[in-house]
């Protein structure tokens, strides 16, 4: 009778401990995809940021070398604001294996930044903060918002922007539930980079080698190279390797095209006995127009309103993965509204 009994009192707590044992195995699936999805959609916001743009104030770091300036050294401290409105179709706003929701997705990014030579060191110092609001149509559970941080510290020659730029970066970043109402997640990076570009003129001859070559570039290459250790709460925690080619050209004052491909391998720590390794893909293509200064009736008007631009993007993540609930591809087609404040 006793063992009926407990026979009796296991099978009743069966279906808890089996409720409780899939939502624990839900949390790394959960923070594994969104990872690698939340590295591809900052690979988009950078591409956005760091393009031939000569008028619009470009944050001082950026994952893609070919971003202007990111290579100079600054004559003095310098504070940068950005705001940017990007509104997209996300063709699977879940990341699923099959049958996601198609989306419009809707995320304004506010930055600030602050560069700094250190000393009369060949090195620039940069700190950015950045707040953003990630809200989908079809998918109002995915709403949440985030606060990023960092601090880089760049080698940079001061005679030849086109040199290797190697780098040391922290940045943490916290995830909130809509409108910052309470934290659910925390990721910490830290990245060893370097950079390399390779300018060149309106006749596609390679422009010579000085500390700031922005005026004459028509034509730029480069390439980023990171590793990377994330700390994650709640875990896992992953090593990551990147891989990051770009292209940018600068059509006219008003035009410009950029090109970028995220290649990146992570390899997530061992969590509930099972380590998930990926690979993800991301090619992106971006047209910017910047709005002339004429629209506004003066150039200081215009500077006034962040010099904006519209920036027309097309990105493709596939993300592959030894754990095939974590397979995904999504597609991003849209526009954003881009603008900037130098002091």
């Amino acid at each position: 009778m006793k063992g009926l009994r407990c026979r009796m009192a296991t099978s009743a707590l069966l279906p808890v401990l089996l409720f409780v044992a899939a939502s624990l195995a839900t949390v790394p699936l959960a923070a594994q995809v969104r990872d690698q999805h939340e590295d591809a959609n900052s690979a988009r916001y950078d591409a956005m940021f760091g393009t031939p743009n000569r008028y619009t104030p470009s944050p001082p770091t950026n994952l893609f070398a070919t971003t202007p300036g990111l290579e100079q050294q600054v004559r003095r401290s310098q504070f940068t604001v950005n705001g940017l409105v990007p509104m997209f179709f996300n063709s699977n706003a879940e990341a699923l294996p099959s049958g996601g929701t198609n989306s419009a997705e809707f995320s304004p990014i506010l930055g600030m930044s602050w560069a700094t030579p250190v000393f009369d060191l060949p090195f620039k110092f940069t700190a950015n903060t950045r707040a953003e609001v990630d809200r989908f149509t079809q998918a109002s559970s995915l709403d949440f918002d985030k606060i990023t941080a960092s601090g880089r510290l760049q080698y940079v020659d001061p005679n030849n922007d086109q040199a290797y730029s190697p780098y040391v970066s922290y940045a943490p970043r916290w995830d909130f539930a809509p409108f910052y109402k309470s934290w659910f997640a925390t990721r910490q990076d830290l990245n060893f980079g370097v950079n390399k570009t390779f300018n060149y003129d309106a006749n596609f001859r390679r422009v010579a080698f000085s500390g700031n070559t922005l005026a004459e570039t028509v034509w730029s290459f480069g390439m980023t190279a990171v590793i990377q250790r994330r700390f994650r709460d709640p875990p896992p925690g992953s090593w990551a390797a990147y891989l990051v080619p770009s292209a940018t050209f600068a059509i006219s004052p008003h035009w410009n095209l950029s090109a970028g491909i995220l290649a990146e391998r992570r390899a997530f720590d061992s969590y509930y006995g099972f380590s998930q390794e990926d690979w993800l893909i991301e090619p992106i293509v971006t047209l910017e127009f910047v709005l002339p200064e004429s629209w506004f009736g003066s150039d200081r008007t215009a500077m006034w309103l962040g010099r904006p631009a519209l920036d027309f993007q097309v990105a493709y993540e596939k993300n592959w993965s030894n754990l095939p609930a974590a397979n995904f591809e999504v597609w991003h087609v849209g526009i954003a509204l881009k603008m900037g404040w130098r002091f």
